[in-house]
């Protein structure tokens, strides 16, 4: 039997996969948004290393623009705090985390026809939870890395960035289904243990093996 509901796996889900992704629990944005401008923009600052021309522009802004509203002179339109918004997600996923969770997936990377002494790849994204697929209700390990195309995980970032937590969701649930072969929609997910974006790592081949570009691996 399932060890939760749905909806409780959708929680689930949603906890592991933003802690994953930013280091922090699901809802951060919500709770920027809470604060003040002048400290919202503060903050943005401090992640672009007190440069406020880098923070304003990577949220799409004007610097005469940033600087007013930080200095109380002139408040943002919906638009323009849509704009905040994105940039604050965006800051919340560091570039070392980013390239890590690019890092982990790589079908078919290290040549297309292996000799048989070229030892697997290894490390790779990982997912495990309880799915339930038709009347197929159990634990499952992913071994999301090793069967999903290189840098495929980055489109779990850029629907983070761009749109949020669900659309990070939804995409995620989209990556899982191209590894099990169905359709999103038929994934129930009931609980999940955990997910971990260890970057994919490919062995020396014994016999020296090389890539297309000649590198050996």
């Amino acid at each position: 039997m399932p060890r939760g509901s749905e909806e409780q796996g959708e929680e689930k889900l949603r906890d592991k996969l933003i802690r994953k992704l930013t280091g922090r629990a699901p809802g951060a944005v919500e709770r920027e948004q809470k604060k003040s401008l002048p400290d919202r923009l503060r903050w943005l600052e401090k992640k672009h290393k007190g440069d406020d021309k880098a923070a304003a522009k990577a949220a799409g802004l004007s610097l005469t623009t940033w600087r007013r509203w930080r200095s109380g002179k002139q408040n943002p339109k919906a638009d323009s705090i849509a704009k905040l918004d994105k940039a604050t997600r965006d800051a919340l996923v560091p570039k070392g985390r980013r390239k890590r969770i690019s890092d982990s997936t790589g079908k078919g990377e290290r040549g297309k026809a292996p000799k048989l002494t070229q030892a697997p790849p290894t490390g790779g994204a990982q997912m495990s939870a309880y799915i339930t697929i038709s009347s197929d209700s159990r634990p499952r390990d992913l071994n999301l890395g090793g069967n999903l195309p290189a840098g495929r995980l980055d489109a779990v970032v850029n629907a983070y960035v761009e749109k949020g937590e669900d659309a990070a969701i939804a995409e995620l649930k989209a990556a899982i289904g191209e590894y099990l072969h169905v359709a999103p929609d038929d994934i129930h997910i009931h609980d999940v243990s955990g997910i971990d974006w260890e970057p994919m790592r490919y062995p020396k081949d014994s016999e020296g093996n090389t890539d297309d570009q000649g590198e050996i691996f």
